[in-house]
């Protein structure tokens, strides 16, 4: 390859810098522009509560906000239903979360960081802890992502909630349905809401038993066909094309057409996708699992079960997985930063493999969450260079940005990252910016009120839920854990309630402070 010469190399890096920066501007004024939009948007919404007010309507405004929201939707050639949401959330913003709208007005989060910190603490009904949250949020946002923001949001709100996941689950759980939404071309989408846990570990089973097909085509095994079973109905895996969403997309539709859900079921010699069972990683504070009572002491310590890229999920759910499963890793975290300090279990063999695990618990690249299973074990300075093979050099990257962190250009320019004490990541971009990214679990497992100071560090313990790598039974004589297996099962179909419904009783709410609010003037075109 012939080498440019430095000076080009030099123009060359800079007009990527300047680049950038063009960009960062402009997103930071579209957020400037979305906020307008917002308090126009609430302006509306409010508008519509006075004049329904004014004029005595029996249906709180009803009529007046669909009347009004109908306007808007033609005006900007949205659709209705999206248009009700987008004034519902400025509403929700600009009344109660004032400084994540401020932050917006500035340009340092985006619409959807606020879509999540208003969407996750909805469950928050009290104003005061609701600012709590807001303002612990916010600090989460200006560093992430609002993918990555997600689940720490949720986190958060639990902590805050007046009323725990266990009890809001069990009435969630009433909505649970399937339906179908019509698509151009002759496609639908089939939309299944679930717990979350069985959703995550049915894409986890379409995309292993995706991967066992694909890996029966490449080694050129003809005799794994589709074929008719008469002794259950059951299909064996076949032959597939086209991308990895595409045929787990075919596999979702061949076993639920094809598959009797009355027929007992069978051993794996007669079926060879029965062996492939979806996994899902959870990780549960101990006291938690134990079922003791939370103290002054412990509260700050007994939060709620996560699924690993989603958030809390009940208790109910997590200790049946917990029964199911046939070990445990204990997670040994630092009580006021969060960091992982040590992580153990029975079999004490790949014991690096489980601390990068536990503390990285996704790609390390900035902005990216692809899960641990799809991501390699990198060495941040390459072991032919010299780096030891230790956690404070190995963390997870994904298969796109491993290979990228190891891809050059312009002179020498590329992604180069740095480990910092704690698993902190320093990136330096091609233009020469440097992004930090911390361990997702230092917010995980960081709690939401710090403890007083104490003479020295405290180990908290957390019981995390893993699958053995290795075959054969641990030191204790115990078989492997199995992984984490959900069979299906007939759902009834409830209907979830309709957003008018909500926004009914939120105008309700209104009715006091109607004389004086003042509803800012809209111009009109």
């Amino acid at each position: 390859m012939r080498t440019l010469p430095h000076d080009v190399t030099e123009q060359q890096r800079e007009a990527l810098a300047a680049g950038i920066a063009v960009i960062e501007s402009l997103d930071a004024l579209g957020h400037q522009l979305e906020h307008l939009k917002a308090v126009a948007l609430a302006s509306l919404s409010h508008l519509a509560t006075r004049i329904a007010h004014d004029e005595g309507h029996l249906d709180h405004g009803e009529l007046v906000h669909r009347a009004v929201e109908a306007e808007v939707a033609v005006a900007t050639r949205s659709g209705h239903t999206a248009t009700a949401s987008a004034m519902a959330h400025a509403d929700a913003l600009l009344s109660g979360y004032p400084t994540t709208a401020a932050a917006l007005s500035e340009g340092t989060v985006s619409l959807r960081h606020t879509h999540v910190i208003v969407d996750a603490g909805s469950i928050i009904p009290a104003p005061a802890a609701r600012a709590a949250y807001e303002a612990e949020a916010l600090s989460l946002a200006r560093a992430m992502t609002a993918h990555q923001l997600r689940a720490h949001a949720r986190r958060l709100a639990e902590h805050y909630a007046d009323r725990d996941i266990d009890e809001r689950h069990r009435e969630a759980h009433e909505g649970r349905c399937v339906r179908v939404i019509d698509l151009d071309d002759g496609m639908a989408k089939l939309i299944a809401t679930i717990g979350a846990v069985e959703a995550y570990a049915i894409k986890d089973r379409l995309a292993r038993i995706a991967h066992a097909a694909r890996a029966t085509d490449d080694h050129g095994d003809d005799g794994v066909k589709d074929r008719e079973n008469g002794e259950s109905g059951r299909p064996e895996v076949r032959e597939r094309t086209g991308t990895p969403a595409q045929a787990q997309a075919d596999l979702f539709t061949e076993l639920l057409l094809s598959v009797d859900p009355r027929a007992p079921h069978r051993p794996a010699g007669g079926d060879s996708v029965a062996p492939i069972t979806g996994r899902v990683q959870v990780t549960v504070p101990v006291l938690r699992l134990a079922g003791l009572p939370e103290s002054a002491e412990t509260a700050s310590h007994s939060g709620s079960a996560e699924l690993a890229g989603y958030g809390p999920i009940d208790t109910a759910t997590a200790r049946r997985l917990a029964g199911g499963s046939a070990a445990w890793e204990r997670v040994l975290t630092h009580p006021v930063s969060g960091a992982v300090l040590a992580v153990d279990r029975y079999r004490p063999s790949e014991e690096l493999r489980r601390l990068l695990r536990a503390r990285d618990q996704h790609c390390r690249f900035p902005g990216c969450t692809r899960r641990l299973d799809q991501c390699d074990i990198d060495h941040t300075i390459p072991a032919a260079r010299g780096g030891p093979t230790a956690d404070k050099n190995l963390g997870h990257l994904c298969r796109k940005h491993h290979t990228l962190k190891h891809f050059e250009f312009a002179g020498g320019s590329g992604w180069h990252a740095t480990q910092r004490p704690g698993g902190v990541y320093e990136w330096r971009s091609p233009s020469g910016r440097r992004y930090t990214e911390a361990p997702s679990s230092r917010v995980r497992f960081k709690p939401v009120t710090p403890p007083e100071p104490r003479a020295g560090p405290r180990r908290t313990e957390l019981m995390h839920g893993s699958h053995t790598d290795g075959d054969g039974p641990d030191d204790t004589g115990r078989d492997p854990p199995a992984p984490l297996a959900f069979s299906a099962r007939d759902q009834a179909c409830a209907r979830p309630g309709p957003m008018q419904d909500q926004r009914s009783a939120r105008v309700a709410e209104r009715g006091a402070d109607l004389e004086n609010r003042r509803v800012a003037p809209i111009a009109r075109a």
